[in-house]
């Protein structure tokens, strides 16, 4: 990882919907000192629509390239905790991308964990399905080996918020110091 003298890299949190990247990202980015940036919410302020319309007007193919866009501008950036979409991982490019600049996180859960958290949700397009809990076990197991890429693996079931910020700022502090010697 290059980067400039002073500037410290990102934080970046990938996972699956429903596994705290959010919740775990803002409380970060605060305790840090660093800028919280949500690709998600990049890509709707760039395109001025929700995610739920950009995937029901014009699919899911399209919203990949808006996300790898988005990926490209906040990767960017220094000092930031960028939490991302459950699918970004999906792109190996993406991955470069984040972890050129940052040290890379994967948020996880139990499969009945992220469907207590977000199986109701009616504003998560890829969970708009009969049984939710099935495609959620299903898109787990897909994405797996995307999510394996990731630098260190954060299990966020039964674990509170605190003690999830705490590990991952111990964790990022190892590295820095480590980059810095």
């Amino acid at each position: 990882m290059n980067r400039p003298l002073g500037k410290k890299p990102n934080i970046v949190l990938v996972g699956f919907m429903g596994t705290g990247k959010t919740s775990i990202g803002r409380r970060l980015a605060t305790q840090l000192r660093m800028r919280y940036v949500d690709t998600d919410d990049v890509i709707e302020q760039d395109n001025r629509r929700r995610i739920s319309d950009i995937f029901a007007e014009d699919g899911e193919a399209t919203f990949r390239q808006l996300e790898s866009k988005a990926v490209r501008k906040v990767s960017k950036r220094h000092n930031h905790v960028i939490a991302t979409g459950g699918g970004v991982v999906l792109k190996a490019a993406n991955m470069e991308n984040l972890k050129r600049n940052g040290v890379v996180f994967c948020l996880t859960a139990t499969t009945e964990e992220i469907y207590r958290r977000v199986g109701h949700q009616t504003h998560r397009p890829l969970l708009q399905t009969p049984d939710a809990m099935a495609k959620i076990q299903t898109m787990l197991v897909e994405r797996h080996p995307y999510y394996a890429q990731a630098d260190y693996t954060v299990k966020t079931t039964g674990c509170s918020f605190g003690d999830i910020v705490a590990h991952i700022r111990s964790v990022f502090y190892r590295v820095v110091n480590r980059q810095s010697e």
